[in-house]
């Protein structure tokens, strides 16, 4: 873990080039940053492998504009037309609600993984223009589409699904498998939805408690989204209004055991009056599915911003991408998720590691 994402290892090419990529269920098309890079580079740590160069692959191979992949992708991330005419390849631009954004050519190549698992022509962006926040290699996604990481890799295995337990410190284990799971009687499910017409993975709330107390709230405002659930994101966005009630309830709850309430409105923090703040003092925080409730331990519903500063993992919708719900991985860290997308449900199991 780094700055609040989460990584798997990868290699790419003959010979196989090991990459540090983050793992990413909120977008679908994966992407390294490669040598040549033209336009715009960013400072690839050392430990992320080296920066992958096709032309030392002897099995790469460009994407030509007129193939199946090149087109749907096209038509998926909303790219008019992407084409080097005089090689005939396509050339792919992908944007994150961040304001990152990567582009360059799609390729082809031999995709390794650490259980020496291997898949020939994987389908994949090599970056030429990158504006990136990280130091890893790039982002693999795990998105709704063909053309995903997950979806490339799931042709090898005989049940379609994925789940993983992100780790709260590097003190602890974390697991990601793809394919079969382990059935596990603890394990909680909603229901696993496609989100509208984005490539991502989503679960409907219909309730929020604080301390067992539902938000003073129209139960139809829930309804009118649906929640993306974003590896790739740290903090959850929830729509305004039910911030709001959100921080009134918490808010109540906190003043009422000698905490005062940060500044910021679009983030609830909370300061102990004492000089120390006891964890015990928080409250719990409970999201109503469908089928069943998401029980967020203190741990995944707060975390230290600064020295006794105590901040909630939720957030506005307009502190990010208005209108867009998202679960982040901060308030699951220690849960086991599982993405079982043959019977279309998503099981979750907290402090699993």
């Amino acid at each position: 873990m780094r700055k609040n994402k989460y990584f798997m290892g990868i290699s790419l090419g003959t010979p196989p080039v090991f990459n540090l990529v983050t793992i990413d269920t909120g977008s679908t098309l994966s992407w390294v940053q490669c040598k040549n890079c033209q336009i715009k580079c960013y400072d690839q740590a050392a430990k992320a492998g080296q920066i992958f160069n096709p032309y030392n692959s002897s099995t790469y191979s460009k994407v030509g504009c007129s193939t199946e992949a090149c087109n749907g992708m096209h038509m998926d991330l909303a790219v008019e037309y992407g084409c080097v005419e005089e090689d005939d390849t396509c050339i792919y631009s992908l944007r994150y609600g961040s304001g990152e954004y990567s582009v360059g050519y799609l390729g082809k190549d031999r995709l390794t993984l650490a259980s020496n698992r291997s898949i020939d022509n994987f389908i994949f962006g090599c970056g030429e223009d990158n504006l990136y926040n990280g130091v890893n290699a790039g982002i693999i996604g795990f998105g709704t589409k063909s053309y995903s990481f997950f979806n490339q890799v799931c042709q090898q295995t005989d049940y379609t699904a994925f789940s993983y337990c992100f780790p709260r410190d590097h003190e602890n284990e974390g697991s990601l498998t793809i394919g079969p799971y382990a059935r596990d009687i603890n394990l909680m499910w909603t229901k696993l939805i496609y989100y509208d017409h984005k490539p991502a993975y989503a679960i409907q709330q219909l309730d929020m408690m604080v301390n067992g107390i539902r938000l003073e709230i129209d139960p139809y405002i829930y309804i009118s989204k649906m929640t993306i659930v974003d590896s790739g994101t740290a903090d959850t966005y929830i729509l305004s209004p039910v911030f709001d009630a959100l921080d009134k309830a918490m808010t109540k709850e906190m003043q009422a055991k000698g905490y005062t309430r940060g500044w910021d409105e679009r983030r609830i923090c909370f300061i102990s009056n004492s000089g120390s703040a006891n964890w015990n003092d928080f409250p719990t925080v409970e999201m109503k599915l469908i089928r069943s409730t998401l029980k967020l331990p203190v741990e995944n519903a707060f975390y230290e911003s600064s020295n006794n500063v105590i901040c909630s993992t939720f957030l506005p919708d307009d502190a990010g991408v208005r209108g867009v719900q998202m679960l982040g991985n901060r308030a699951v860290r220690s849960f086991k998720l599982v993405f079982d997308i043959q019977a279309m449900n998503f099981g979750f199991k907290a402090r699993a590691c």
